[in-house]
């Protein structure tokens, strides 16, 4: 079977498929279509998708030019939606498998928070409304989509839930500017654009971020923004020139455990759509011990140097926020001057609640070797006792 015939792939196909699907033809400015074109020739030429894999490839790219079309149009209409701010926002960083999602989570259950959602990095536009918000029928639209990937690859239910309404991370909006490195990713193996993207000004895909936020709190106001994205942590001064009162919240957790257990999701995510192993090409930083060692040492270096205020920075330890969900949240808001109300207490007690992880299956993953496990405690060592984390392994 011809499945790239079947299933193209290929920049002109896709661009004029979105425009028809539309009836759209402006991207906005030009900074989408060199980053848009890397990625699909890598996904052509590295990748190796299987049948499976371009036909989910295919509708999660149309799904991105589709929404870039409808929101650069809302903004013709609507030119005064430049004029939202968006002021301190909690950006929650840290390694994947330490609590993130979660936190993240359970802070926007409080009404004054908001959050970006799965089917609003979908279908952003019209921009959602206040009155309509909770039952808007873009939801389950959203959510028959990304739950695919549970019907496909059931085993993903046990190691990150996703849904239509759930909050999702920055790096998924990221896609909207085919700056996502993070996301983009986890369609196929593509070390050339990755290798690309390291190149490019980090702080582009959030000011394109900025633009969908302001455009997402037009008609549906949101008092505070809970953003989440492990990569921050690699680009948190270039995160200040966009958003220069940013409030980060870093959790810490073993990183040997995180880091297996980030292994294990990758590949499975990536099984899904080809039938060629993982080899950590295209994610190596969050892959390899040491090179994963060296992103969670530039914080330490931004620390030390005064790039990053430590007064932007409240850190956790992953065992403290597991034993106090609550408490942690009282310290994150009184650590950044933001007032917690009875009512966004509630909310997040009931979150809390509600959501015991044990309702999930179990995520289960090896650790290696003792020599692995050894050799990627030493590189991790200067992390460790700067900020004190514990072992877990």
């Amino acid at each position: 079977m011809d499945i790239k015939g079947l299933v193209p792939l290929d920049e002109h196909s896709l661009i004029n498929t979105a425009k028809a699907n539309t009836g759209l033809d402006d991207f906005g400015d030009d900074s989408w279509y060199e980053p848009f074109k890397v990625l699909v020739r890598a996904l052509n030429e590295e990748a190796q998708l299987n049948l499976m894999g371009r036909l989910m490839t295919r509708s999660d790219l149309l799904l991105f030019l589709e929404a870039r079309l409808n929101l650069e149009e809302t903004y013709k209409r609507n030119p005064e939606i430049e004029d939202e701010q968006i002021e301190k926002p909690l950006i929650i960083v840290g390694q994947g498998r330490s609590g993130t999602t979660f936190l993240q989570n359970m802070l926007a259950a409080d009404p004054n928070n908001g959050t970006i959602t799965n089917w609003e990095v979908m279908f952003p536009c019209p921009p959602p409304e206040k009155t309509t918000y909770q039952g808007d029928p873009r939801i389950q639209k959203a959510d028959r989509l990304i739950t695919q990937w549970n019907r496909v690859t059931p085993e993903i239910e046990s190691m990150h839930e996703f849904a239509g309404p759930l909050p999702t991370e920055n790096i998924h909006l990221h896609c909207l500017a085919f700056r996502s490195p993070g996301w983009l990713t986890l369609l196929g193996q593509i070390p050339s654009y990755v290798q690309y993207m390291r190149t490019q000004d980090a702080a582009l895909p959030y000011e394109y971020e900025k633009r969908v936020l302001k455009l997402l709190q037009w008609k549906n106001p949101r008092r505070q923004w809970v953003l989440k994205s492990p990569y921050t942590l690699t680009q948190m001064p270039d995160v200040l020139r966009v958003y220069p009162d940013a409030c980060f919240i870093w959790t810490h957790r073993d990183p040997v455990r995180s880091l297996a257990s980030v292994v294990n999701l990758i590949g499975t995510f990536y099984w899904m759509r080809t039938d060629h192993p993982f080899t950590a090409d295209s994610l190596t930083q969050l892959t390899n011990a040491e090179l994963s060692a060296g992103m969670l040492g530039l914080p330490i270096e931004w620390l030390e140097n005064g790039s990053l205020p430590r007064s932007q920075l409240f850190n956790i330890q992953y065992q403290d926020f597991v034993r106090d969900p609550i408490g942690t949240a009282e310290q994150i808001y009184r650590a950044f001057d933001i007032e917690l109300t009875p009512a966004g207490r509630q909310a997040m007690q009931t979150h809390v609640s509600e959501n015991v992880r044990s309702n999930r299956p179990a995520h289960r993953y090896e650790f290696g070797s003792e020599e692995l496990v050894s050799r990627e405690r030493a590189a991790f060592k200067r992390y460790q006792e700067y900020f004190q984390v514990p072992d877990e392994v």
